[in-house]
């Protein structure tokens, strides 16, 4: 079983304040209307700053160009070194307006062999949806959990998912709010993508480190949503179980002492990922944690790790 895994910065003010509450039933169904359409700009910018990094990949640079780190890693187009300004060139992006992008990535050429911008244009692969059917495709799993929501308060079994099917309430509720959290939210303040065992808490946990990771069970993703509905079985994990799922968290009060963590500990971790794939790529991984850490210090988020929230080989890039 293979992993698309991720690491995500997780603002938890939206999480408490309006995500969780508009999937409980709360306010109305236009609530999110705001952060749909963020999350629409957001992505036309993605696709410009994408378009920038494939283009630096058919040129063929070498040198410092690394296309797992630069197109398939990182969110945006993003080549600095540190990951304190890695972070605050995503945020840039994330701030940007699609006319904004281009100025951007030339900036991050310029950084990595400033000859190359006499050689590079951005290569665009496919096209977008039009606003309304990104608009749709951001909204359509919310929709549906503030439906089974409403379902549960009705004492109604069942709703219809999108292909017609019955499917149960309670279930679909519990077992997909985080994973629809998450995902919603990586359309506002990206993640990073990496591919293999190499999240933090499984390497943690065989790793001889010299303390315990700064992380726990991911219940306050939940938000309001146990508090509304106390008798649901609600899914609650301290690391990855499966495909598509999400694990271990780090409040944002523990961000600065898990990077505190990840640096002292890097040799131990590297060790044990690197005995699990034919490939030492783990410091790479490693090293895409910390800018991820480094983005929720950066904007006071919380932090955590995910399965198949983007999956590159279907085309969902960050």
């Amino acid at each position: 079983m293979g992993y698309d895994i991720s690491f995500h910065p997780v603002d938890m003010r939206l999480v408490q304040e309006r995500v969780t509450p508009f999937l409980a039933g709360r306010g109305n169904d236009d609530d999110l209307d705001d952060l749909i359409a963020d999350a629409v700009r957001q992505a036309k910018v993605r696709f410009r700053a994408n378009a920038w990094g494939l283009g630096v990949m058919q040129a063929n640079p070498g040198g410092a160009f690394d296309t797992s780190l630069h197109v398939w890693g990182r969110p945006f187009f993003v080549t600095a070194e540190r990951s304190e300004d890695v972070a605050e060139a995503v945020v840039r992006y994330c701030n940007a307006t699609v006319d904004q992008v281009d100025d951007l990535a030339r900036s991050q050429i310029t950084l990595l062999d400033p000859a190359l911008l006499a050689h590079v244009e951005p290569k665009v692969s496919g096209n977008l949806p039009a606003d309304e059917r990104l608009a749709i495709g951001f909204r359509w799993k919310l929709d549906l959990l503030r439906e089974a929501a409403a379902a549960v308060r009705a004492g109604r079994d069942t709703i219809r998912n999108g292909d017609g099917d019955e499917i149960e309430a309670a279930s679909a509720l519990a077992g997909n709010a985080q994973f629809v959290l998450v995902e919603f939210l990586a359309a506002l303040l990206p993640g990073w993508i990496e591919r293999g065992r190499v999240w933090p808490t499984e390497l943690a946990e065989n790793a001889s480190t010299d303390c315990y990771a700064p992380t726990d069970h991911n219940t306050p993703l939940l938000g309001v949503l146990p508090d509304e509905f106390p008798s649901l079985e609600w899914d609650s994990n301290w690391t990855i179980p499966e495909n598509y799922a999400i694990g271990g968290y780090a409040s944002p009060s523990d961000i600065r002492p898990f990077r505190d963590w990840l640096t002292r500990n890097t040799a131990p971790l590297t060790a044990i990922g690197d005995q699990w794939d034919d490939r030492p790529y783990v410091q790479n991984a490693l090293r895409k944690l910390d800018e991820s850490l480094a983005l929720a210090e950066l904007t006071g988020s919380a932090f955590v790790e995910a399965a198949e929230i983007y999956i590159p080989m279907q085309g969902t890039m960050n």
